[in-house]
């Protein structure tokens, strides 16, 4: 149901670009994953309304698992990536080299959350030799997306506005959409918005599984 709310969430987004003129109706991969984050909530909140303990433990568990993969794992991906770049600019780095910082990385992300370790991360996604830095709109757009959907919850009138913001994302770079909606892209506020969806979420499965 999770997955059939993304893609329909994509959908949604392509039916609200389609007064836009063609060259206009391509958004980036900042903001493509906008209705399909925002879709994804709701599903999960309507589906923990209904589901028994039991059930809402299961469910609970599978969305954060998504949730720290996207803005946890994929940190540890930005910075492996952003200190590669940084060292490739003086000479080429050795598969050990590669290891020792993908290691890093995930230290760096996670602390001690992690039992273990994957310095082989690096050659087996093929994320990292298809475009660079490619993980980094996935963090961006979970967040941006928690962010416009907590903004609807505390705010029922911006419902009219969601389709429109949807509707020019093709127009506009990230920033500037966000600004004609009222969000503040360079403000720590915004994106702890997003954030504290999911520490709801985490607050939630914590006292699900308290004795």
């Amino acid at each position: 149901m999770s997955t059939l709310a993304h893609e329909l969430g994509h959908a949604y987004h392509n039916f609200a670009l389609k007064e836009a003129p063609a060259s206009l109706r391509r958004t980036p991969m900042t903001l493509a994953e906008t209705a399909s984050i925002m879709n994804e909530t709701l599903v999960v909140e309507a589906a923990l309304k209904e589901a028994s303990p039991e059930e809402g433990l299961l469910i609970l568990d599978a969305y954060l698992q998504g949730a720290a993969q996207v803005v946890v794992d994929i940190h540890s991906r930005f910075l492996f990536e952003s200190w590669v770049f940084q060292r490739r600019k003086a000479r080429e780095l050795s598969p050990r080299e590669f290891k020792e910082l993908m290691l890093k990385a995930q230290e760096e992300a996670y602390g001690e959350a992690l039992a273990t370790h994957h310095p082989y991360m690096w050659a087996v996604k093929g994320h990292y030799y298809g475009a660079d830095f490619y993980n980094y709109p996935y963090t961006f757009g979970l967040l941006f997306g928690l962010a416009v959907y907590q903004k609807a919850k505390e705010d029922p009138g911006f419902a009219g506005r969601y389709e429109a913001l949807l509707a020019e994302s093709g127009r506009y770079r990230a920033k500037e959409l966000a600004l004609r909606f009222g969000f503040d892209l360079e403000s720590v506020d915004f994106w702890r918005r997003g954030v504290r969806v999911l520490e709801e979420k985490v607050a939630q499965l914590e006292r699900m599984i308290s004795p």
